[in-house]
């Protein structure tokens, strides 16, 4: 089974994220390891730190509202389940000799660059200056490299998912949390290039 994942909030705080949102209904069908979802038991750990250091957390001079959290927590924890359901079917593949059909292959780094992205937006991992983001570098694949460049795909995903801090128990700190941010943004890159060589193969088979 793979692990969970901790996600910390980013422009939306969820200073009113607490144990009540453990809720029935956010199961991740065996590919999390709580009913309220990873993301949420990441967001309350990362909560209770932050209060042993006295922080407050304001969240834009909104009053938090339970049910808009807890929407956004369940669709962060079905994002990260996503992630992982479409990896295993791509490393199922992988393992059986099995070629990507451009077609799918297309589908499935869509699905996953769109997850990603989303989480990124929901969550701050790494706090960066303005200014500091470097610039999205476009790659073309073709059908010598593709077969691995999906490779390389399940792999960022999974050092993003099997992060020590992402796994039950596990605490936030500043290494760990970088780690995970460079593989979410390893996630997002490589699945927009593979997306657009892959239509573009495609194209070239018709």
């Amino acid at each position: 089974m793979m692990p969970a994942i901790v996600v910390l909030p980013m422009m939306i705080i969820f200073a009113s994220v607490q144990r009540g949102y453990a809720q029935p209904g956010t199961n991740m069908g065996g590919l999390g390891n709580t009913e309220a979802g990873p993301i949420t038991f990441a967001i309350e750990r990362r909560n209770r730190e932050l209060a042993l250091r006295g922080v407050t957390l304001i969240s834009q001079g909104k009053k938090p509202d339970s049910r808009e959290s807890r929407a956004l927590l369940e669709k962060m924890n079905q994002d990260f389940k996503q992630l992982q359901v479409v990896r295993l079917a791509m490393v199922n593949d992988i393992k059986n000799g099995k070629p990507f059909e451009f077609k799918r292959l297309a589908n499935d780094a869509s699905e996953i660059r769109k997850r990603a992205a989303r989480l990124q937006t929901s969550l701050v991992l790494v706090e960066k200056p303005e200014g500091e983001e470097k610039p999205f570098q476009k790659v073309r694949f073709d059908r010598s490299n593709i077969q691995d460049a999906a490779s390389d795909l399940c792999l960022e995903i999974s050092r993003f998912t099997e992060n020590p801090m992402f796994k039950a128990g596990g605490a936030y700190s500043a290494r760990n949390a970088a780690e995970a941010d460079k593989a979410l943004n390893a996630v997002i890159a490589l699945a927009a290039n593979i997306k657009n060589s892959a239509e573009d193969l495609r194209e070239s088979d018709r």
